[in-house]
């Protein structure tokens, strides 16, 4: 678990993550799905992972290096959100799709899945696990561009 010192009372305190901040892997290297996770849940990546190898389908592996959409729509769900098909708009790049939707995403927090990899976009910002902690705009964004579009998914929070 990630320390750091306390200013004010001089102790040890845990780091603590946000909603809209992609958290990295204390332990090494960063995988798109659990940062994706960080990002919309708000919880540490370690504690993410921790969840996902807890399952029985996981008691194998070491550490979660991929994520299948069953895999992800679970862990939403257990962490309190909901995964919904948000249309495409006959967009078969990320580009298109982000210059279809311009000035329709707003507040929507939107997980895309490209072939092989997850991306978060809320308004005109996207985090993955390439791109700092607050994430960047979408024009600055140089990965994933002409990425083929899998599935797009509105998140929303079903409980409090």
């Amino acid at each position: 678990m990630q320390t750091t010192l306390d200013s004010f009372t001089g102790k040890l305190k845990p780091v603590r993550n946000r909603k809209g901040y992609a958290h990295p892997n204390p332990n090494g290297t960063s995988w798109c799905g659990p940062t994706a996770l960080t990002v919309l849940t708000g919880k540490r990546y370690d504690i993410i992972e921790n969840d996902l190898l807890s399952k029985k389908a996981n008691k194998h592996r070491k550490y979660i290096k991929g994520m299948y959409n069953h895999e992800m729509n679970n862990a939403l769900r257990r962490y309190g959100y909901s995964m919904s098909h948000a249309s495409l708009h006959g967009c078969q790049t990320f580009r298109q799709w982000t210059k279809a939707t311009y000035g329709q995403r707003g507040k929507k927090w939107y997980l895309i899945q490209t072939t092989s990899h997850f991306l978060v976009v809320k308004g005109n910002k996207v985090w993955d696990n390439n791109t700092p902690k607050e994430g960047v705009p979408i024009t600055k964004s140089r990965l994933y561009k002409r990425a083929r579009l899998d599935n797009v998914y509105e998140i929303e929070r079903i409980k409090k």
